[in-house]
């Protein structure tokens, strides 16, 4: 039975970060249609979604394909075997829920720097895109609350910030706060990032600035009661339902639907039923990085050879579309360290914790207490990078950082682990997103393509010396032997084998849906988001980046989102 809705200016595929931003603000001006495959993550995820400090004890965020099936919250996305980092199958969870992934992050929440968002803007050809021009978006998405010194009574980490970097009259819908709570291992290994001269940054990670810095990473919490601040509390409780906003929850998209080359609405399916949800003006993709190529590709957007050779017409050849995947990868040295730690503390006293949070809004579940730094390899190791992996990285701009550090706890058997983990954030492997079949319910064919380029194992064999190093001038608080990669692997084609058969994604993966400039071979949208070679349909979300941003994207997906809604408001 086919039932079709016609009301809707626009409809959004996808009620996740950027779907529910961009929806709400849109709702404000006309009818709005967010159709999301999920439901409410209260319900099907409980505390794991909203109390901060189990956030990194989801279970389905395992990667390895035996992981423990939610299928409520998760897309069930697992990637072919990745030929260069162990052959390994990896499961790439994807918030399939209202908050999409806002909804199963860890939380952090920042800015990247002014050189990537001015190389956003010479590759898409607008200047809207520049530092000083998306900063407007930045303000205008989320609220900052001042550190609670009082609370976190932790002398050894205090910091100073950048206090022009939000704008509160704004009230913006997205709560950004610091940890209420600091656990006192973290400020130990903050000690040791520090001593590599990564200074603690003096105005924080929202302005600009990351490399040759490291601080305490703002996240998307609310203070007031110490729970998640994702886009459906934000976006949509805050902000709140306005009339103009129908949602259809527990509804997936199976296709987009065209009048010649023209978007006019979706086909979805509700239980059995499959009807169909009109767009009198615009259809707007949000379902992510692995979501939104897939649905183009099913609905005869992509390259032609592959859309033919599964039957599926061609309503736009357009070869980027599911190709330019980056994906950031992270590996960790671990040791067992004498410091108390706020996973250990809730393992041994979780009725005290459990008090803590509930009538203080404070305690190891009220946060997740990160600090990271972000820093250029330095001249005493890049010697040793090859003539193709140093001419690799001068693509990127001079304030652009290549490794990402970030400090960690966690418990294990009644003793606290402390995790010094490097991240790539200036990868050089491209991966892919395609589709096997003409059918929307079979998954995508996701190959993520770690490590293909040669330069990221030499990056990334970098970071990890960098890593030990840090480890290194804190050896006070640590008992015994590393835990990993462990003291035999020493060479540098030791230290390789170990990150390939170990890393794993820090869950950034984007650019699948590149913006560029008409006629490049990669780009998918224009500057505005629109597809090339159709009309009335946008891609919004981490997908249409033109390469993932330096560090966490939560706060830019965010910016994105507000940016486009302003220009579709304007008649952009």
């Amino acid at each position: 039975m086919y039932i079709h809705f016609s009301d809707a200016s626009r409809t959004v595929i996808g009620g996740g970060t950027a779907g529910l931003a961009i929806a709400s603000r849109l709702s404000a001006v006309a009818k709005v249609a967010v159709i999301e495959a999920g439901g409410f993550y209260e319900q099907d995820n409980g505390n794991l979604s909203t109390v901060p400090g189990y956030a990194q004890n989801i279970p389905f965020l395992d990667t390895t394909p035996s992981y423990p099936l939610n299928s409520l919250m998760d897309w069930d996305y697992l990637s072919v075997p990745q030929t260069q980092a162990g052959n390994r199958v990896i499961h790439y969870a994807q918030g399939k829920t209202l908050g999409g992934s806002s909804a199963i992050n860890t939380l952090a929440y920042h800015r990247a720097t002014v050189g990537a968002y001015g190389k956003w803007a010479d590759l898409v050809g607008d200047t809207s895109y520049t530092w000083a021009n998306v900063l407007p978006y930045f303000k205008k998405s989320a609220t900052l609350t001042a550190p609670n010194f009082a609370k976190r009574n932790t002398p050894n980490a205090t910091f100073t910030y950048d206090t022009t970097a939000f704008d509160n009259s704004l009230k913006g819908p997205l709560q950004v706060s610091w940890a209420q709570w600091q656990d006192p291992t973290i400020t130990w290994l903050a000690q040791g990032i520090r001593s590599l001269g990564l200074a603690m940054s003096s105005i924080g990670f929202n302005s600009g600035i990351l490399a040759g810095f490291s601080a305490y990473v703002t996240t998307s919490v609310d203070p007031r009661n110490a729970t998640r601040s994702s886009s459906r509390t934000s976006y949509m409780d805050t902000v709140g339902v306005p009339a103009g906003l129908k949602v259809y929850h527990h509804t997936t998209a199976r296709k987009i639907l065209f009048n010649g080359s023209t978007a006019s609405g979706v086909s979805v399916v509700t239980d059995s039923t499959t009807y169909t949800l009109m767009a009198k003006k615009e259809v707007i993709l949000s379902a992510g990085v692995f979501g939104s190529p897939h649905l183009l590709l099913v609905s005869g957007i992509g390259p032609a050879a592959t859309l033919k050779s599964l039957g599926i017409t061609v309503v736009s050849n357009l070869a980027g579309v599911g190709q330019n995947l980056w994906d950031q990868l992270y590996f960790q040295v671990i040791n067992i360290v004498s410091t108390p730690s706020g996973p250990a503390e809730a393992a041994a006293n979780p009725a005290l914790v459990e008090k803590q949070y509930r009538e203080q809004a404070w305690g190891p579940l009220s946060s997740i207490s990160a600090y990271i730094s972000f820093e250029k390899i330095p001249a005493s190791l890049r010697g040793a990078f090859s003539s193709a992996t140093a001419t690799a990285l001068s693509w990127f701009p001079a304030d652009w950082p290549e490794v990402e550090y970030v400090a960690g706890a966690v418990a294990s058997g009644g003793a606290t682990l402390g995790v010094m983990s490097s991240c790539l954030t200036a990868p050089l492997s491209r991966g892919s997103v395609t589709i096997s079949s003409s059918d929307p319910s079979v998954l995508p064919v996701i190959d993520l393509g770690w490590f293909t380029n040669p330069a990221d194992g030499e990056v990334a064999v970098a970071g990890l010396k960098r890593a030990r190093e840090a480890w290194s001038n804190i050896s006070s608080i640590v008992v015994g032997d590393e835990i990993a990669p462990g003291a035999a692997v020493q060479s540098d084609a030791d230290i390789l084998a170990y990150i390939k058969n170990s890393a794993t994604q820090i869950w950034h993966a984007g650019a699948t849906c590149a913006m560029g400039k008409k006629g490049d071979g990669k780009a998918v949208v224009d500057s505005s988001a629109r597809v090339f070679g159709v009309s009335s349909l946008r891609v919004v979300d981490a997908s249409a980046f033109p390469f993932q941003v330096p560090g966490h994207p939560q706060g830019t997906v965010y910016m994105l989102a507000e940016k486009i809604a302003d220009a579709i408001i304007k008649g952009k």
